[in-house]
């Protein structure tokens, strides 16, 4: 009997052991984390060393938030249960690998961020993600929002999101992504109900449209520091429903009206830190009849905007220009009055009518600033502010106006040039080619033994 006694003590003894190595002790975890909260049980625990997750939760009745950042949990494993719902933080926590299910204790987990970790494509699948294991099948879990953010991420498994049906959010911004490859493109086709999708910070050179094309919600898409060229026509496919769209950090060079064609739902459009742009062209925006703000900062290289770029109808409210290297705006491009918002601050702008024109139609809200944008006076070369231009300027000649305009003439020579360049470079090329061949063919003739060709005649080799 004791030594009976002594077995079942040393297993449970060894299982406690082996407990504390997977588990963190969870006995008085409130003295160790801050708990706390009203209307959510808050379990902060960021920063306290752990290598592994709670083996329970503390006593909660209420929305769970338990943030683990910064810790150093290698392997993440099954999660405590809990009935109530639950939001999970695991930033920053080193973590290579995802037990499977282990979420399957906590079903009705909203949300769980990831971000800032070590995953792999080859070390996340769809098993990890699975809810509990119920009559043979596993049931969904209640997830709203991932985030993948910042891991080492390349492709999505085809059935990564088969237990996540209530998916509204991803974040894969800062990952590997260099296509959107079929795997990823079939695994993305599942997730119907979802409403934001960031894919910033990848290395996409397109935006391939089986991967978007059953987002049939999806109101937010973050594109920005890819390496996109142009515009991708495949937005078409989220026409009728994408209200914000960000492109910003990439290498579009032309904005013309083809551009937004097809995706008239906008409403915010981010096109900020675009190197290779010059020039915004006719129409480029009249596609967009929803547009409320578009952001277009920090172009180093935008020198000019279309007067007519907007087309005729815009229901713009906020216009942010700053930091470009705009020489000119044009008081016809919009509608100035119904700007709410407008800023234009660190350009190259000269003091025209045009801005004064602009300034005597927008909202007292934004020119009363004092540290509004400035502008160059032609008469004396001195720094003026824009929002306090009068109407004398409109009797200047505009210096910049000439030289911009015999630019852009240069410009149209020099393309002229270059096109007639080319065409006379081919040209010579073929007749340089023609007159080899010919020269080949000429040789080739005059070296042939038989130059003149040797007739036969019948009567005169008969015998007489």
């Amino acid at each position: 009997m004791k030594m009976t006694m002594f077995i079942v003590i040393s297993i449970l003894l060894i299982c406690s052991t082996l407990a504390d190595e997977v588990y963190e002790n969870s006995k008085n975890v409130c003295q160790k984390c801050k708990c706390g909260g009203e209307d959510e049980f808050i379990l902060d625990c960021s920063d306290k060393g752990f290598k592994n997750i709670l083996a329970n939760w503390p006593a909660h009745d209420k929305t769970l938030v338990a943030t683990f950042s910064h810790n150093n949990i290698t392997t993440l494993e099954i999660l405590p249960p809990s009935n109530h719902t639950v939001r999970l933080v695991f930033d920053h926590c080193n973590i290579k690998y995802l037990d499977p299910g282990f979420l399957k204790e906590v079903k009705n987990v909203e949300y769980i961020d990831l971000s800032y970790n070590l995953l792999t494509t080859e070390e996340i699948d769809g098993e990890d993600f699975k809810g509990p294991y119920n009559n043979s099948v596993y049931c969904p879990i209640a997830l709203k929002t991932l985030n993948l953010a910042y891991n080492q991420i390349h492709s999505l498994p085809r059935k990564f999101f088969e237990s996540m049906p209530s998916l509204e959010e991803l974040n894969l911004e800062g990952n590997d992504f260099v296509t959107l490859d079929p795997n990823t493109q079939m695994a993305l086709s599942t997730v119907s109900n979802l409403r934001v999708l960031n894919l910033a910070r990848n290395e996409l050179t397109e935006l391939v449209g089986d991967a978007i094309k059953n987002l049939n919600n999806l109101v937010e898409l973050n594109l920005s520091s890819n390496r996109l060229d142009f515009v991708p026509e495949t937005l078409d496919y989220l026409g009728k429903h994408l209200k914000v769209l960000d492109l910003s950090d990439n290498y579009i060079f032309e904005l013309r009206d083809e551009s937004f064609l097809g995706v008239n739902s906008i409403t915010e459009l981010y096109l900020d830190n675009l190197p290779r742009l010059k020039t915004i062209y006719v129409d480029t925006f009249a596609n967009l009849p929803n547009l409320r703000k578009l952001s277009l900062r920090d172009n180093i290289n935008l020198m000019s905007i279309d007067r007519e770029a907007f087309g005729i109808n815009t229901t713009l409210q906020e216009l942010y220009l700053t930091n470009n290297s705009l020489m000119e705006l044009d008081h016809k491009l919009l509608k100035w009055s119904n700007l709410r918002v407008f800023e234009l601050k660190d350009n190259l702008l000269e003091c025209d009518c045009n801005l004064f024109n602009i300034t005597r139609d927008l909202d007292n809200e934004i020119t009363r600033r004092l540290d509004g944008p400035t502008c160059v006076d032609p008469r004396t070369d001195a720094s003026r502010q824009v929002y306090s231009l009068t109407e004398d300027i409109c009797e200047v000649k505009s210096t910049r106006a000439s030289i911009q305009h015999a630019m852009r003439h240069f410009e149209t020579i020099r393309v002229i040039l270059i096109t007639l360049t080319a065409m006379f470079t081919i040209a010579t090329f073929l007749a340089v080619m023609i007159a080899f061949l010919r020269y080949r063919r000429g040789t080739a003739y005059r070296n042939y033994n038989f130059t003149t060709q040797v007739q036969y005649n019948p009567i005169q080799n008969q015998y007489i």
